[in-house]
């Protein structure tokens, strides 16, 4: 009798350790791996972030800075901003920049830490820039505090200065981290896997943020570092080092091509842009938009827009046969292909910033090479994407209104800029803000008392779930209200 217990007993040890062995294995979903790759993450960050760049481009960024106007429901020319799908948007991609990150720390890839501390530093600050004060420090933490802490729920705002020197760190660490030896970057769809790219890539954003925070934080130091030191900090210097996302055949198409064709007529070229580019004969016009279809009935094509903010009255049905819809190279029907990309930082951008980092002191340099570079950088990127042969010649940058001088180099090279950043996110909006260039005119009709708004409004849901927070953040940044200073504008 002891004999068969025994052999009972020994049987369901068998069996229990049998099964304990292989418990995981048959518990595991093949379908949903508990180890994520780094590379599984890749695509949606840089595509869901850029396709956000190029929808909030078209809504607001574009009519806010008077490349184009709503000739119906004209809500962003009258200048009713509210928060805008930023705040959410951003942080939806820095959950899964966060994501990304922590996985990079803990298995030490460093090209894709990197990565994500230049995505983090371009999200975080397109935010700053349109709100001002944010969560940053704290934000992200769901899973765990800062530094392994506890979790944070409802994080503190912080002030635009602590974001902005967080930032250049984090774009100064990204650049000494990639390096081609530490291993391949995989389902990279901005720069194929080219590590020297992102280097660009972090370098030229960090001397965004260092010029954009100018009137606060001198930038002389660290710029005059990064020229004197080309090898450890490569910045773009041709069309082919663009931080620009090219789409391809459905369903990775340029996301305007979504939009309904009745939607797509009723965001007509500006008066503002179409008198400037048609004042300097810019070759860049028939690229930007179309002939008005009046002209073309006439075979007379020409370019002609609408007054931001027209009254109700002169907005009539008639209006879109006398304007100008947007080049077919951003839009022809809906899901149909189109050539367009997704801007991020172009190398017109950084010479336009060296340009005017030498006017002002920060470096040494000739002003004038740097802001003619900028022109035909911009030229040579559209020809390059449009099929359509314009360059900058001599002609074009010897005329009244472009030709360089240096008594009025600021305003020269803010309204070539502002140009060169048609349809890039808002770009033109923050450069705007910080130096008055170009010169424009607030939208005929508006509801803000003649003034162009300078950020958005924080999302009512984050008034509501994080109101301690947010009333602090109102003590040090002012008012929620869309003429409120952000830091580096004061």
């Amino acid at each position: 009798m002891k004999k068969i217990l025994f052999s009972i007993v020994l049987l369901i040890t068998l069996v229990m350790t049998s099964c304990d062995k292989n418990f995981e294995e048959i518990n595991s979903n093949p379908n949903n791996p508990e180890v994520i790759n780094p590379e599984l993450l890749m695509v949606n960050i840089i595509r869901g972030s850029v396709n956000n760049l190029v929808g909030d481009g078209f809504s607001s960024g574009n009519v806010l800075m008077q490349y184009m106007t709503q000739v119906r429901e004209p809500s962003i020319d009258r200048y009713r901003l509210g928060s805008t799908s930023t705040w959410d948007n951003g942080y939806a991609n820095l959950r899964n920049v966060q994501n990304l990150l922590d996985i990079a720390n803990e298995r030490g890839l460093d090209n894709y830490k990197a990565i994500a501390k230049i995505m983090r530093a371009l999200l975080f600050s397109r935010m700053t820039d349109g709100y001002g004060n944010l969560p940053y420090r704290e934000a992200l933490q769901g899973k765990k505090g800062i530094d392994g802490g506890s979790v944070v729920y409802l994080p503190k705002f912080d002030s635009q200065d602590i974001i902005y020197a967080g930032l250049i760190k984090e774009l100064k660490e990204a650049n000494l981290l990639l390096d081609a030896k530490k291993g391949l970057i995989k389902n990279d769809i901005l720069f194929n896997g080219d590590v020297l790219k992102w280097k660009i890539f972090a370098n030229s954003l960090c001397m965004r943020l260092l010029l954009r925070r100018s009137n606060k934080v001198d930038p002389s130091a660290d710029m005059r570092e990064m020229l004197a030191n080309p090898a450890i900090y490569p910045l773009m210097d041709v069309v082919a080092h663009n931080a620009a996302l090219k789409y391809i055949e459905a369903p990775n198409l340029f996301p305007l091509t979504a939009t309904r064709s009745g939607d797509i007529q009723y965001v007509r070229l500006s008066k503002t842009f179409s008198d400037k580019l048609n004042a300097l004969q810019d070759p860049r016009l028939p690229i930007f938009f179309q002939p008005t279809p009046e002209s073309v009935t006439a075979g007379l094509p020409k370019y002609a827009g609408v007054l931001n903010g027209e009254t109700d009255v002169n907005l009539g049905s008639n209006i879109v046969p006398k304007s100008s819809a947007i080049g077919l190279m951003f839009y022809r029907d809906i899901q149909v292909s189109v050539p367009a990309q997704g801007q991020i930082m172009m190398v017109s951008e950084l010479k336009f910033i060296l340009a005017e980092s030498v006017v002002k002191g920060y470096i040494t340099g000739d002003a004038k090479k740097y802001y003619e570079d900028g022109i035909k950088a911009s030229m040579d990127y559209y020809k390059s994407v449009s099929g359509v042969n314009i360059s900058a010649t001599a002609t074009y940058l010897n005329q009244p209104g472009v030709v360089y001088n240096a008594a009025n180099a600021l305003n020269l090279i803010g309204t070539q800029r502002w140009i060169a950043l048609f349809y890039n996110d808002w770009q033109a909006w923050h450069e705007w803000k910080r130096t008055g260039f170009p010169i424009l005119t607030p939208s005929k009709v508006n509801f803000n008392g003649d003034r162009i708004p300078v950020r958005f409004l924080y999302p009512a849901s984050t008034q509501v779930t994080n109101r301690n927070n947010y009333t602090e953040a109102l003590k040090i940044q002012g008012p929620d209200d869309i003429n409120t200073k952000i830091w580096w504008m004061k």
